[in-house]
């Protein structure tokens, strides 16, 4: 499901649902759905007194205390209000045995330590059952106001964006009478729903009313209760909801459904959830919008298919909203899009969208960071090549893309060429072939490493390549340089032995540390994602290389966090997650193990036993997408770049008669030397303009310095220099300018 940003015509001029009388609004679905949880909620009581009868655990606390208490009865939020009256209130939620999230609510069931959290706006899983909570809340508004007529679809947390709930809303609730009569499919119903008259939309108008319902039910302080059930029972609790039976029926039959209550609000939800409505002190509600619920029928199709979709922010008090709005405003300033326009760095055209058209200026900053990863890769030992930009399908039928990732990919069909008919060709194929370009380059450096006999000698061998890459992302998906069709990667592999692992990581997070303290980002942590449960391979062996990624992850010095069993399939990864001056928080770098691209392409080198061993691979990017990077660096920054990566280093200002515009394309010339060293961007302004509008424009402009020039300057061979902020940093002479330049691109100032 999608948002889209523009309703379609016939949503706009769609009724209003702000015009339905109260009076005429159903309930008798939402009472029945509470009607079943107070008696399963009853019935999984006494099993649990019996269950645990008496039985007494142990809950160790960060002081160091341990209290015994009752097992399936204590709940954290009991020992809170056993240590304190304001813990107990301020409590959001408990951690159990340091990683498990765990409702204040929830019954402690065996021996654990416990950690009691209050809200953290720094923290990311505080954050995420936050605003998880929030969506509860609002969903809870809106069947208090329109009772039967809504139909809840989803309502997730957002990434450092806050929440949505999305949903469809009826005129009339007479339809689900006669769907639960109707013997047709669920999924039928739902197409059924989706292309009824019989709907309202909301509009922008209509938020402040919802606000006043989210409002009223934080202020009755619901606690989150929480209930496993299986499936019929979820099945039973919302059998009028075609939208949340799609949701059960994708779950494994014997797989138990997690629920959550507050007030007579009921939703399937794995949790964890705040302690109480009461916690959500501060919210708004952003903008009303339309999603997609069916991707297979295409927005064209001549059927209404849009749900409604609200957004939402929350914080615990008015000050965290404030500071919210505050920083949102200055997100809009600090869009890319919009300083990548003024700055004429990049452009998008419809006719290729999703990929990048990058103007003189941002080409210059494209280069700028790929040959400082170029420079780096001589000091951390990289090889760098260059491959094939299309493969047959079998390449990805090996490396098992086409089965895993065929949807993503762009697919192209080939025929013999003229010359590979007539045996011109070099390497003639007869027929038809389908191909695919690729989307990532390590099934081509597998081919690369296998292409030659490998030794242990050989080891490690690092192949870095920045040919471009295609994913066929969704229409509605792509944004800016953040989210594209084409994008280059700074994308190595590693190919090493398994005694290697560890000093291979160690080595690639310094290329990390380096890179990252020379862009001057705040704040970055690292990720662990370890072992799933669909893992392959042996247990001995993940725990070696997850072994080896926790000792380099300490050896770095930097706080680090473990994601138990979030791992790939394939092996366990690093994730670098970057924090801005905006304080968001962007996933950039990548590391990677994985055993079993080598075994697919039946890898293997000489070790020193005589014996063929395959190597691990270890995939790594630094910086993510070029395009990604420019896209965070813009923001960043707001667009003031820093002199070694600026396309705009320095403008020439010329005041007087056409000998001082001669003598300021001179001392371009003398800084636009052709040398890679004394290389500078150096532009003049040949306006005659006041001098006071040239240096405006060349500070709104971003450039770094504006040199000015007269009469005095041209006599004496010198420059009168001013930095991007307005300090004058006095008369130079071209040499000493240049040589400020050049310590400024040495020292990435």
């Amino acid at each position: 499901m999608q948002a889209t940003v523009t309703k379609p015509q016939w949503l706009r001029y769609a009724h209003r649902c702000s015009v339905i009388p109260r009076r005429y609004i159903s309930t008798k679905y939402l009472q029945h759905r509470v009607n079943l949880w107070n008696i399963e909620k009853e019935k999984q009581a006494k099993i649990t007194r019996e269950l645990f009868d008496k039985k007494k655990i142990e809950v160790s606390l960060p002081d160091g205390s341990v209290k015994t208490v009752d097992a399936g009865v204590t709940t954290p939020l009991d020992i809170a209000a056993g240590i304190s009256r304001s813990l107990a209130k301020d409590a959001v939620i408990a951690k159990v045995n340091e990683t498990t999230l765990w409702d204040m609510s929830r019954p402690l069931v065996d021996n654990c330590a416990l950690q009691i959290c209050k809200y953290d706006p720094n923290d990311e899983d505080i954050h995420d059952t936050f605003w998880h909570s929030s969506a509860h809340l609002l969903g809870s508004a809106l069947e208090t106001k329109f009772g039967d007529n809504v139909l809840l679809c989803d309502g997730p947390s957002l990434k450092d964006r806050g929440f949505f709930y999305e949903f469809l809303l009826l005129k009339n609730s007479s339809i689900l009478d006669q769907q639960l009569a109707d013997p047709k499919s669920n999924r039928d119903k739902v197409r059924e729903l989706l292309q009824s008259k019989d709907v309202e939309y909301l509009g922008e108008q209509d938020l402040p009313e919802i606000v006043k319902f989210m409002n009223k039910g934080m202020s009755q302080k619901s606690p989150f209760e929480r209930l496993v059930v299986d499936r019929a029972f979820a099945t039973s609790l919302f059998e009028a909801n075609p939208f949340k039976l799609h949701y059960i029926n994708n779950v494994p039959e014997d797989s138990p459904i997690t629920l959550y209550k507050c007030g007579d609000f009921i939703d399937l939800c794995r949790g964890p959830h705040v302690a109480h409505t009461g916690q959500i002190r501060s919210f708004d509600l952003l903008k009303a919008a339309s999603a997609h619920w069916l991707p297979e029928m295409s927005e064209s199709s001549q059927i209404p298919q849009a749900l409604n979709r609200i957004y939402g922010i929350s914080f615990q008090n008015p000050q965290g909203l404030k500071a919210w709005r505050e920083t949102m405003e200055e997100a809009k300033k600090r869009d890319h899009r919009v300083i990548g326009k003024a700055q004429s760095l990049f452009t998008f055209h419809p006719w290729s969208p999703g990929s990048t058209f990058m103007l003189p200026h941002g080409t210059r900053i494209a280069h700028k960071l790929a040959n400082f990863i170029r420079q780096e890769y001589n000091r951390f030992g990289y090889d760098e090549v260059m491959s094939p930009l299309i493969y047959k399908k079998e390449l990805w039928e090996t490396s098992g893309h086409w089965e895993n990732y065929k949807e993503d990919m762009f697919v192209v069909q080939g025929g013999a060429s003229e010359a590979a008919s007539s045996g011109h060709g070099c390497c003639g194929d007869a027929g038809e072939d389908t191909f695919g370009l690729k989307p990532m380059n390590c099934p081509g450096h597998c081919l690369i490493f296998d292409s030659t006999v490998r030794s242990y000698r050989d080891l490690p061998i690092r192949l870095a390549d920045f040919s471009p890459l295609h994913r066929n992302e969704a229409s509605g998906a792509l944004s800016g340089l953040t989210r594209v069709r084409k994008f280059h990667q700074d994308d190595a592999h590693i190919f090493c032995a398994d005694s290697q692992i560890f000093s291979e990581i160690s080595n690639t997070l310094s290329f990390v540390e380096r890179v990252y303290s020379i862009f001057k980002f705040p704040h970055y942590d690292y990720t662990l994602s370890t072992r799933p449960s669909n893992f392959i391979g042996e247990v001995a062996e993940w725990d070696r290389a997850e072994d080896a990624l926790k000792k380099a992850l300490n050896d770095t010095g930097r706080s680090w966090t473990i994601k138990e069993g979030d791992g790939a399939f394939y092996g366990p990864k690093i994730d670098i997650m970057v924090r801005d001056a905006l304080q968001r928080v962007h996933q950039t770098a990548t590391i990677q193990l994985d055993f079993q691209l080598p075994r697919r392409f039946n890898l293997h080198y000489h070790g020193e036993d005589e014996k063929l061993h395959t190597p691990v691979i270890i995939h790594r990017a630094i910086l993510g997408s070029i395009e990604r990077m420019m896209a965070i660096l813009i923001e960043h920054t707001s667009g003031k770049w820093p002199f070694w990566l600026s396309p705009r280093q320095a403008m020439v200002c010329p005041v007087g008669g056409p000998e001082s515009v001669e003598y300021a394309k001179t001392v371009k010339a003398r800084l636009s030397d052709p040398t890679p060293e004394n290389h500078f961007h150096v532009d003049v302004n040949t306006s005659r303009s006041t001098l006071n509008k040239m240096v405006r424009e060349a500070q709104l402009s971003q450039y770094n310095f504006i040199l000015v020039v007269g009469e005095k300057e041209r006599n004496d061979n010198t420059v009168t220099v001013r930095a991007r902020d307005g300090k004058i940093l006095g008369v130079k002479s071209i040499e000493e300018v240049q040589e400020m330049f050049h310590s400024l691109n040495m020292n990435f100032d």
